[in-house]
């Protein structure tokens, strides 16, 4: 999915070319102005730029290839070695301008911000008193350093994070539900932890008011794509999804880490689908923030952590619309182990609710998927499911042109984490905790590789190896299959350390 990007301030540029050393050109009413030249091999920015914004829109502008920038204490360098045309960087310089053009607006407002910070790492920070449903930056801070494959963070808000809970139009919702919410949410902080600030809101999306709803994609708008000029926020507020039917949905997205995670959970969860299954999904959702905010953490630096492939490169890597591998993890990874961990947590939250059910009622889902398949000539395995699973479920079916049966990345991811489970009772703690911590460390050593790393290291057998042995066992008999499943009071007893 393609970000929505605007700067949200800009800073005075000293940006220019020269024909052996780098030139420094003035900036006319808050727009760069830059000098072009055929020899040219560099250009500088202030060291309290920041950069990445500006790779955002140049990549909307079909600019690739970007240089990773040099961080020195009194600039930040951009070098075109050998390999660059000079087409390139003039286009480079070109669209540069039109970026910087294009938020020439945001200028006067940039005196209405409070900035904080050194000569090396300007943060434009805006909620010291960690209020709800406002952002924290208005714009992805600076890193505090760097290595070959990852720069780090280090938020203001570590140490003080906390779940807001934002009720819209509280009136119209049952009391017995608003509490039962805040009750479950503070279980799940207390039980795998806050890893980041978390925006939690809960509405009646069919009755709340038109105004109410636009609010809530203000809100969201504001925080996570840290947009501030008024035109740019309607805009992302009118190209928001359709209210009505939107499923509960949850996430820490990587661009928008510095301004934490968010929730989104709605009345009709419990009025159409009954209070069991609102649980497990409410709990499913709180898993995506769990997954998604520990996975850049480096706990033994108390930093957070972005790939720089991302940050150079987004339409070409993590947002890529036709991607050839997982850049974070695999999407029966993702889905699954939420899916995992959701009817246990449930159960444990409350020990009315029959765990068993739901993963039996997955099982039957995921056999159902691979028999419809196997009835068209088509294989499933669950490395379909790493990142093209929509791939298979559709028209361009590699295997046979014909769409699969939805959603095997939940059933079938889900009993994967079973299976894993099954092989050794240690592998708990690992699905719950400590694939996710390990992640980043992994990543960082082996770009582009993290996950496979984590899971080989993790569980002792290469990722190939275990789509085989899984892949095999989903052709077993039904009953074979069910005798791998713990009972609920086994399932309301598992323990893992956060």
């Amino acid at each position: 999915m393609k970000k929505y990007l605007v700067i949200s301030f800009l800073l005075i540029i000293n940006c220019g070319i020269g024909s052996e050393s780098t030139e420094i050109v003035g900036v006319e009413d808050g727009v760069q102005n830059i000098k072009e030249s055929s020899s040219s091999k560099t250009i500088e920015y202030p060291p309290d730029f920041d950069i990445y914004e500006l790779f955002e829109c140049l990549s909307d502008n079909n600019i690739s290839r970007i240089p990773e920038p040099k961080f020195l204490d009194n600039a930040i360098i951009i070098e075109f070695d050998d390999g660059y045309s000079t087409d390139y960087i003039e286009d480079f310089a070109d669209a540069s301008s039109t970026c910087e053009s294009s938020f020439k607006n945001l200028n006067n407002k940039a005196s209405e911000i409070e900035v904080t910070g050194n000569s090396t790492n300007t943060n434009i920070e805006i909620n010291k008193e960690n209020e709800c449903k406002k952002g924290f930056y208005s714009q992805r801070p600076n890193p505090v350093k760097e290595d070959d494959s990852f720069f780090y963070y280090e938020f203001y808000w570590q140490g003080s994070q906390k779940i807001c809970y934002n009720f819209y139009e509280p009136e119209i919702i049952d009391d017995e539900w608003e509490v039962r919410v805040k009750n479950l949410i503070d279980n799940l902080g207390e039980k795998l932890g806050i890893y980041t600030p978390i925006n939690l809101a809960l509405v009646d999306q069919v009755k709340a008011s038109s105004e109410t709803l636009n609010q809530i994609n203000i809100d969201d708008c504001k925080i996570y794509n840290f947009i501030t000029d008024d035109n740019e926020i309607q805009n992302c507020a009118q190209n928001a999804d359709d209210w009505g039917n939107r499923f509960a949905a949850a996430g820490v997205d990587w661009y928008g880490l510095p301004n934490g995670g968010n929730i989104a959970l709605f009345v009709d969860n419990w009025e159409n689908m009954g209070y069991e299954t609102a649980i497990k999904i409410f709990v499913h959702e709180y898993f995506h923030v769990h997954q998604n905010g520990l996975v850049y953490y480096f706990e033994d630096e108390d930093l957070f952590g972005t790939p720089k492939a991302w940050l150079n490169d987004p339409e070409g890597t993590i947002f890529n619309d036709n991607p050839d591998r997982s850049y974070l993890f695999p999407n029966w990874i993702e889905e699954g182990g939420a899916e995992f961990a959701a009817p246990i947590l449930a159960a444990q939250f409350d020990k009315s609710i029959d765990a068993r059910r739901f993963f039996i009622e997955s099982l039957d889902e995921a056999r159902n998927v691979i028999e419809v398949a196997a009835s068209n000539g088509d294989t499933v395995s669950l490395e379909n499911y790493e990142f093209a699973g929509g791939l298979y479920e559709s028209y361009d079916n590699p295997n046979n042109g014909i769409p699969r049966e939805f959603a095997y990345q939940y059933t079938g991811g889900q009993w994967a984490h079973i299976f894993l489970h099954s092989l050794d009772s240690s592998n708990y703690q690992k699905l719950m905790i400590t694939f996710y911590q390990n992640w980043s460390e992994n990543e960082s050593i082996n770009p582009g590789n993290g996950w496979k790393v984590t899971f080989e290291e993790l569980f002792n057998m290469p990722v190939e190896e275990f789509y085989i042995m899984f892949d095999n066992f989903m052709l077993k008999d039904r009953e074979e299959q069910l005798s791998i499943l713990p009972s609920n009071s086994e399932l309301q007893n598992l323990t893992f350390s956060k």
